[in-house]
Formats: structure tokens, C-alpha cells, sequence
């Protein structure tokens, strides 16, 4: 039987704990030896709104101490949830989208996902929803093509074909790491 490599993304915190329990069954994703991961802590961040500090995913470390054979790296398995460096989280993404889609401006729609972030915030993170814009639907056709639209906007027809894939997930993005098993900006 193969070895299994850890998740890049986990539902919540129940299935983080998990695989803290099988990370010695797990193969590094660096060196893929098995037997050498162990856990290296939380990933701890701050909330979208406040100073609070919050659970992003577990640190994993493919351990090479008391002459083991492992590469001495770590890897990082993060929430749904958790866009990787960014304190926004996958759902604020999401309603942007929709509420852009939706006819409103991109202030506006920022302004109503997130009340109380910068304004230079959300025009960054629509910037970089623009440029992985291409490789996000290259993965989608691969799983299935585009669905008909009348509407001539990438974006909406991006969300369309995220929608005719995820089906009835909450949050488009979220469901989007979850299922490719993938960074939502990379």
C-alpha cells in the first residue's frame, strides 16, 4: 500500500486533529519518507475583525532529530477557510465575487463583505482573483466544461462554472481548496 500525503486543507478543527493522529502513517511532501512526520505546533493568526488570535491550520515537521532519515522540513495543513497568507478569510472572498457579479462596484461590494478593512485591501485581493482568474478555470474544464451563459464577464462566468461544480457549498472558495486540494491564489 502507498503512502498517503497529509492534506493541504481540512473541513475544521476535528479533522486538524486527525491528522496530527495519523502523521507518522503520512509521507512528507517534500522527500515522501513515512514514518518521519510529526507535529511542529498551530498555525495561529489574527481574526478578520479585531486583535484576536485564531487556529489557521497545524505545522507539520518531517523530523531528521536522533538520526532519522527525514528531510528536517515542514508543511503547513491549513482550514478550509484560510487563504494562505491573508488575513481575509475564504468567505469575505466569495461575497465579493457574488456581490460584484451581482451589478454592484468593486467599493461597494468590498464595503459590504467587509466592513472595516482597508479599501487598498480589497482592490489587491481583486487583483490577484484577476491574475490566478485563468488558472482557476483551467482546472474547472478539466473537471468539466464551462456551463452556457449569456453573460460575456469572466468573473460571473467563472462563478457560474464554480457553482455548476461545487453544487450547494456554502462558500464557493472554500469548497474550491477543499475539493482541489489547492491555494486559492496559486
Amino acid at each position: 500500500m502507498a503512502p498517503t500525503l497529509p492534506p493541504r486543507f481540512v473541513r475544521d478543527r476535528q479533522e486538524l486533529d486527525a491528522v496530527l493522529a495519523e502523521a507518522k502513517q503520512m509521507a512528507c511532501p517534500h522527500c515522501r519518507r513515512t514514518g518521519m512526520v510529526v507535529g511542529h505546533g498551530l498555525l495561529m493568526g489574527y481574526a478578520e475583525h479585531g486583535s484576536e488570535l485564531v487556529v489557521r491550520g497545524r505545522r507539520l515537521l518531517c523530523s531528521r532529530r536522533f538520526r532519522r532519515s527525514g528531510c528536517g522540513r515542514t508543511f503547513s495543513v491549513l482550514l478550509g477557510t484560510v487563504l494562505a497568507n491573508f488575513v481575509v478569510r475564504t468567505r469575505t472572498m466569495s461575497r465579493l465575487l457574488e456581490f460584484v457579479v451581482g451589478g454592484l462596484c468593486r467599493k461597494a461590494a468590498w464595503e459590504r463583505a467587509v466592513p472595516g478593512l482597508t479599501m487598498r485591501s480589497g482592490y489587491r485581493l481583486w487583483a490577484r482573483l484577476l491574475a490566478v482568474q485563468s488558472r482557476l478555470r483551467t482546472v474547472l474544464c478539466g473537471v468539466e466544461p464551462p456551463p452556457a451563459t449569456t453573460d460575456v464577464r469572466p468573473m460571473a462566468q467563472m462563478l457560474a462554472h464554480l457553482r455548476q461544480i461545487l453544487g450547494g457549498t456554502e462558500c464557493i472558495f472554500a469548497g474550491l481548496q477543499l475539493a482541489f486540494q489547492r491555494d486559492l491564489f496559486r
